[in-house]
């Protein structure tokens, strides 16, 4: 009798992490299109951030892994491209980026790079008020949980194998200074395949703003200040760069040919 009480609960525990793990990939899978930008729903929940001390390449302003509540939300598939930036400018007036007139960066379908925060920010105050629903830059936290696309305890969102592992390239990244992975610069957003929520390039390609000030993590030796976050790495990082807990940072007026951004839509 005791056996199967015991074995009854064991089910019924399997059974309900089975549950939850294909309802969070159910909900993962729900796309929605507003002014040219696809978003995925990221589940809310407790998600896994951070990195353990023996992980290679980790850097010393990283926090350990924690657990950190997020709020569902929607996320843009791919980074904010120059076709998609190019609609705002029209619109707005707003000033042009850097490399705006840049061949090697600047077709439709690669991303905006360029831009400063304070750039980043109007695009998705324009969003919010051509659609009447908030768009914003991404939390720290909610970029690195949907980085991680579900896993946890990987460095990268694909997994523990280095980006070029087997010959197989899985972002855009400078290797070896070469363009073994096919760019020489910024490839067109999608080229390389998308993490398990079905987003793209949430490693390598550019570096994405964030909307937190930079703030050390628990062993950081840097001092907080008007800094803002970068994540993700870019086509001029190397792989250590590209793991989901890395963090960059750089003055908000700040603008270079890797750095970009992707928005956040509201669920409400």
């Amino acid at each position: 009798m005791k056996r199967f009480v015991y074995l009854s609960i064991y089910i019924l525990v399997i059974g309900l992490f089975i549950f939850i793990e294909l309802n969070t990939k159910a909900l993962s899978q729900e796309t929605i299109e507003s002014q040219g930008l696809k978003f995925r729903l990221i589940p809310g929940g407790y998600y896994l951030l951070g990195s353990p001390v023996s992980e290679p390449g980790r850097y010393a302003d990283e926090d350990t892994p924690h657990r950190v509540r997020v709020d569902a939300f929607y996320l843009a598939v791919s980074e904010t491209t120059n076709a998609q930036y190019g609609r705002f400018l029209q619109a707005t007036g707003h000033q042009p980026p850097l490399y705006w007139e840049d061949k090697n960066l600047n077709a439709p379908a690669q991303p905006v790079v360029g831009v400063s925060w304070h750039d980043a920010v109007a695009f998705c105050r324009w969003l919010t008020k051509v659609t009447g629903v908030e768009h914003r830059l991404p939390t720290e936290a909610e970029w690195e949980a949907a980085a991680r696309g579900g896993l946890t305890g990987q460095p990268f969102p694909w997994g523990s194998e280095l980006p070029e592992a087997g010959g197989l390239y899985r972002a855009n990244s400078r290797y070896d200074r070469t363009a073994k992975d096919g760019y020489l610069f910024t490839a067109p957003v999608g080229s390389f395949p998308a993490n398990g929520f079905g987003l793209f390039d949430m490693a390598g390609n550019v570096s994405e703003w964030c909307r937190d000030q930079y703030a050390p993590g628990a062993a950081g030796p840097f001092k907080p200040g008007v800094l803002r976050l970068l994540k993700g790495g870019s086509w001029f990082s190397q792989a250590r760069d590209l793991r989901c807990s890395a963090r960059q940072s750089a003055p908000p007026d700040y603008a270079d040919g890797f750095i970009g951004f992707r928005v956040v839509r509201s669920t409400r």
